[in-house]
């Protein structure tokens, strides 16, 4: 049976729908270390003074504040040492008025002690302190209750749980702590749905929703529960969206939501619940539904991943704040699109990265994995906007809380790359488009660096700085000894995107041995090297062309043919970041410190910055 998308509903007015049909909240108390990202239930006074002593906040000697007035390095006052106090334990040395007591950081302040001479300014001569620095009463010293006093209030309901909070519950002597519950169960649709982990079949993939959805709704202080992968079987999966109604406040399921003859979550909600709208006019996400099963909300979200992270984004998120007493908002950052945008006529939800103060589309079609991979948030088009400038200031709608990559390298694979990136402690996001386009993405501020094969045979833009890499070995890669013979015949070799330079060397390197390159059939269209070899080695073809270096772990056999040059190329202000300087060093110094691979030989000038190539 198909259905017709015949009146698409206006997203705000779904959104509004939704946030009208908000999921039941409970509570339930759970162990601190259980408690972040939590919502609070409770206020939190405290029942203890914080810190529940006076305490010394130096290392140095306890000491009546009016001894010292008279101190001077020229002219110490000596006060007789009377002991110490070890951290942890009660004072019970007490002050007078010409003594001093050894004190650390966090020691309790002995009685008749009002100020800490700080180590620096002492010297200490058999049991003898003498004083070089006048202190005031109080220097030095924390006073007790002085952070949080017996009964403050440090906590109100609504708060969520972070890393300071949880801190401050400690503090405070909490043991545990009473939460918002919120219980989404989440489900995925499909017979060709696999669970990780497990032997793919013909025409099957992995489940991804199951996880990112419920990733996303932790992450809005919900507590998920995963109900697996349901069968496109109108009766198996409508007892268990009736289970997961019964056991769970909201559902979320994924897939089986459009109007194919095999979809059926629409018609399985009408069977067991209300279906209150099904279509939106947005996209990604169409064929969105949304209804409630046994009063219960449940939201039919687009099978592909990025599709289905978005529609959280738009629907499910801010229904679960809302509910939990959060802001509906999420996170979000202004910033400058990098490159003009045309737009279909449809309420667009559209993938973007964030570089800087710009933003950059990586939207690939709403079924791309690396869509979903690359993008940090979406921007929304209405629309009435069928064409958004360059410049352009737009609202960005983080997928999470946003970290900027430390470095964003562009250009061309290649896997030494990657080994020089995990030796350094950074965050570094790989966009692999080729030599041309990674050029294009430094020039248009969308990359940090370029990683760029054959830099003497181009025409490089001016005013860009040049950093020197290394050479590598390339060549053919095959399971079979001679490769050259597997080459020759009748044989499938995997393929390379056509914005990777190896995709032009690869075809040079079939003329060369008298072959046309049309001839030779194709699997794959591979944007790295290592792809290349486990292709290979997989027997998806019989060979490959690629770096040696990615053939090491692999054990595939390799006949060099030529090498390549990679180096890199940066715009002149990007020289200053921090994650630059980091791969400038690892180029200089890696002979020094690491074994290089086979295939790999270090120029001399590696890591050496030119405003022109050399």
């Amino acid at each position: 049976m198909r259905k017709e998308f015949r009146s698409l509903l206006p997203l705000d007015e779904a959104r509004d729908i939704v946030l009208s049909h908000l999921p039941a909240v409970g509570e339930e108390t759970v162990p601190l270390n259980s408690a972040f990202g939590r919502v609070l239930a409770e206020r939190i006074v405290s029942e203890i003074d914080v810190p529940g002593f006076d305490r010394a906040s130096m290392d140095g000697y306890a000491i009546n504040a009016s001894t010292s007035v008279d101190a001077r390095e020229d002219r110490p006052v000596s006060l007789k040492l009377a002991g110490s106090v070890p951290m942890g334990a009660a004072s019970e040395v007490e002050v007078g008025r010409v003594q001093a007591v050894e004190v650390s950081t966090g020691s309790m302040m002995p009685s008749g002690a009002d100020a800490v001479v700080m180590i620096e300014h002492v010297v200490v001569e058999g049991d003898q302190v003498q004083i070089m620095k006048p202190v005031h009463t109080g220097e030095n010293v924390i006073i007790s209750g002085s952070d949080i006093m017996f009964g403050d209030v440090v906590l109100l309901p609504g708060t969520r749980l972070g890393a300071r909070e949880v801190g401050v519950l400690a503090a405070v002597g909490k043991i545990q702590a009473r939460v918002r519950s919120l219980r989404v169960g989440i489900a995925s649709t499909g017979n060709e749905l696999v669970e990780p982990g497990e032997t793919l079949g013909p025409g099957q993939i992995y489940d991804i929703n199951s996880y990112s959805i419920a990733a996303a709704a932790l992450e809005c202080g919900a507590t998920p529960l995963v109900y697996g992968i349901l069968p496109d079987d109108h009766q198996t999966m409508a007892d268990t969206l009736l289970m997961i109604s019964r056991e769970c406040d909201m559902t979320l399921v994924s897939g089986s939501t459009s109007a194919g003859a095999g979809d059926m979550v629409y018609l399985v909600l009408d069977d067991i619940g209300e279906t209150i709208f099904h279509g939106v006019n947005l996209k990604p996400g169409k064929p969105t539904i949304f209804g409630t099963v046994a009063g219960k909300p449940i939201l039919g979200m687009p099978g592909y991943p990025t599709s289905a992270l978005t529609v959280f984004g738009q629907l499910a998120a801010p229904a679960i704040r809302k509910a939990l007493g959060l802001k509906i908002r999420g996170y979000r950052v202004t910033r400058r699109l990098a490159k003009p945008i045309r737009t279909e006529g449809r309420h667009q939800l559209l993938a973007v990265g964030v570089h800087g103060d710009l933003v950059y589309s990586v939207d690939k079609g709403s079924g791309s994995i690396t869509t979903l991979s690359q993008a940090d948030g979406v921007i929304e088009i209405p629309s009435s906007d069928e064409y958004i400038e360059r410049g352009q200031s737009v609202d960005v709608q983080l997928f999470g809380e946003f970290v900027e990559p430390d470095l964003i390298v562009a250009g061309e694979n290649c896997p030494f790359l990657e080994m020089l990136a995990e030796s350094l402690s950074l965050q570094i996001r790989f966009v692999t488009n080729g030599t041309h386009r990674g050029i294009i993405s430094v020039e248009d501020g969308l990359a940090d660096v370029a990683c760029i094969s054959g830099a003497e045979e181009l025409d490089l833009p001016k005013g860009l700085a040049f950093i020197r890499g290394y050479t590598r070995e390339l060549g053919f890669m095959g399971r079979e000894s001679p490769i050259l013979e597997s080459v020759l015949k009748d044989s499938t070799m995997v393929g390379w995107s056509k914005d990777s330079e190896m995709s032009r060397l690869a075809q040079k390197a079939l003329k060369d041995l008298g072959q046309d390159p049309n001839s030779i059939r194709t699997v794959g269209k591979a944007k790295t090297h290592s792809a290349v070899a486990a292709a290979v080695a997989s027997g998806r073809a019989q060979f490959g062309f690629g770096a040696r270096v990615a053939t090491e772990k692999s054990g595939l056999g390799f006949k060099k043919l030529t090498t390549d040059r990679i180096d890199f190329l940066t715009a002149v202000s990007s020289l200053d970041k921090e994650g630059l300087h980091a791969l400038i060093s690892a180029l200089k110094t890696w002979n020094l410190n690491h074994r290089l691979p086979a295939g790999i030989s270090m120029d001399a000038n590696a890591g050496s910055v030119f405003s022109q190539p050399r």
